[in-house]
Parts: C-alpha cells; structure tokens; sequence
C-alpha cells in the first residue's frame, strides 16, 4: 500500500483538481510498447530483436483525459515550491531489486559510451515507421535534440532517434527534463523496458507524449506484458514549449508520476499489474506506421520533428541523490537552433 504521505497528496489533488474517474485500459500506447521491443539493446550495444506484431491500439480504448484546473486558492504571486522532497524511506518488508546506482546525466555534456547506447538498427518487422538512426541524434552544449526527419524511401519514410542507458535500474525516482516533439505522427517517450530478450517478463513504465496534442501527458505501465491502469493527463500548458521536469516514483507499494513536482496519478492500491523487474532507461522520438496513425496521427511535421532532453536521472529507493530537480530552472527554454 502507499505511505500515508502520498495517500495524502493524492487526496489533495482529487480534491482540489477534481479529474473524472479513470478507466483502465489494455492498450493505451500498445504500439510505444511494441516499438520498444525492437528497440532495446543489450550490454554489448547489440539491437534487441523485433517483438511479436501485435493489434494497434484504437482510439476508443484508450483513457478518457483527465483535466488538471489549477487550484484557486493559490496565490499566484507565490515562489515555486521547492520541486524535490526528502530522501526515500524503504519500507521494512520491501525487496530490493538488481539495480545500477544513482546518477545524474546533464546531456549537455555528451554520451559517454561507457554509460549510454545510440540506437542504430532497422525496424523491419516492428510498427516504426522506419530505422533507429544514429545521425538523428544531436549533442550540443544544451542537451540531447532526436530528430524525426523523412527519409524519402517509401519502404522506410522516416528516420527515428532513441537513446539508452546502459545498466538497469530498479525501485526509486526517475527524473527529466525534457520537451516533447510537437507535429501529428510524433511520439516522445521517457521509460523504462525490459523483457524476454533480457531474459525477463516484459516490464515497463511510461512517461510519453503523442506530439498532436502536446498539452496532454500519457502514462502507462506494464507487469508480465499486461498493462496496468493508463491514464492521460491534460496539463495547463504546452509541453512543447518549454521545459518542463517530468518524474515518477516506482516503490514496491505503486507507481507515482509528477510534472513539476506536483503529483498529477497514482497506480491504485493493491495493483497487481506493478512490474517487478529492473529495466533500461530509454529516450526517444519517433513515429510509427499507418497502422498507428488512429493513435498518433497522420505525419505532419515538415522536414524534421524534435524532442529536447537536457538531463535525466536515477535516485535508488531509500538514498537522496543529486536530481534533475536540482539543476531544473522553471521556465527554460532548449534552443530550437541548438545542435
């Protein structure tokens, strides 16, 4: 069950936010989790192999949209809180997963191959619209840019960007500051995946948005290939605008997501759909094939579609860490020029 604190923040935030209930659902991002199969590589930097076709998520499946309204009594005169809260307690009883360590990786200051793979493999049998490329991704003193751009290849049409982090990573917060790509077909995602080809039931937990509508945040996880309840959660500003710090909680009592520090969902208590097993951490833009247009939308963004990241980081369960909270300035902008 969740800590008293976070039963209590969620309470606050239904009562003050008032959303509409939240429907499970069993395919909400289907096609991000299938894209992901082939995606994933392993230590050595090999390209994981295509997962299993599977349907294509319909529209009608998917959660209803939660509203976020912002609280009134707040005065808007007020400094930001603080966007980062104390270190994590571990509950007695909890297991402790495989995991790497903490880490902090402000991507202005490049990829160090010793800790992240580029992905640079094709897509022939997944629901990508094209090939991983390596030349889509854009290093510059202010982060990570990953292009979409067209190929002109009407086998292939679109060249894709994705960037792992080697290792694996269990129980504890997961933070970045990114933003998400703006144009219908676009798909930028933040995550954590594991899976068969590493010899593990498909876990997975999501933080993703489909760049036709970038003021609605999605979020999705998945135990044993199952997904658990999804929700979508419409913010009170553009995503693709600006910077934004973007975060969830995995405990072994639920998941918790954040976006700017305020919780915004919640796995329901005593879930059985949580997943279990430490799983890369992925970034990535990409879109997918005419199949998933009734999801993501037909491609519509000119000569290239990007996603801005300037930082991404882990704090294990129980430690207090160095966080993108700590580097994130409200209101920044990555450069639309920059890389």
């Amino acid at each position: 069950m969740a800590t008293d604190t976070t039963d209590r923040s969620l309470k606050k935030f239904l009562q003050d936010w008032q959303p509409r209930t939240v429907v499970a659902v069993g395919v909400l991002a289907f096609a991000f989790c299938v894209a992901i199969f082939s995606a994933i590589a392993s230590q050595s930097g090999k390209p994981a192999p295509t997962g299993n076709r599977l349907p294509a998520p319909r529209v009608a499946d998917m959660a209803p949209v939660i509203p976020w309204t912002p609280d009134r009594t707040v005065n808007k005169q007020k400094k930001i809180p603080a966007l980062r809260e104390g270190p994590y307690t571990l509950q007695p009883d909890a297991p402790l997963l495989e995991s790497d360590g903490a880490f902090i990786s402000v991507l202005g200051n490049g990829l160090p191959p010793e800790r992240f793979y580029i992905s640079e493999h094709s897509n022939d049998k997944g629901f990508q619209g094209g090939d991983w490329v390596r030349e889509n991704v854009s290093i510059s003193p202010d982060g990570l840019r990953l292009d979409v751009t067209p190929t002109g290849d009407p086998r292939k049409p679109y060249a894709l960007a994705e960037v792992q982090m080697l290792g694996t990573y269990g129980y504890g917060r997961y933070e970045t500051i990114m933003r998400p790509a703006k144009g219908s077909g676009l798909v930028s995602a933040f995550f954590t995946y594991t899976g068969p080809y590493f010899g593990k039931p498909h876990d997975e937990i999501d933080i993703e948005f489909v760049g036709k509508d970038t003021s609605i945040v999605e979020l999705n996880y998945f135990h044993n290939g199952k997904t658990g309840s999804s929700a979508r959660i419409k913010l009170p500003f553009d995503a693709s605008e600006k910077d934004h710090l973007y975060a969830f909680d995995w405990k072994p009592e639920g998941i918790s997501w954040y976006v700017d520090g305020k919780l915004i969902y919640q796995t329901p208590a005593n879930d059985t759909h949580l997943p279990e097993n430490p799983g890369r951490l992925v970034i990535s833009n990409w879109t997918g094939k005419k199949e998933l247009q009734q999801w993501h939308g037909a491609p519509d963004f000119g000569d290239r579609g990007s996603a801005y990241y300037s930082c991404i980081s882990f704090t294990p369960l129980g430690e207090n860490t160095r966080r993108c909270a700590d580097v994130f300035q409200p209101g920044s902008q990555f450069p639309a020029s920059a890389g």
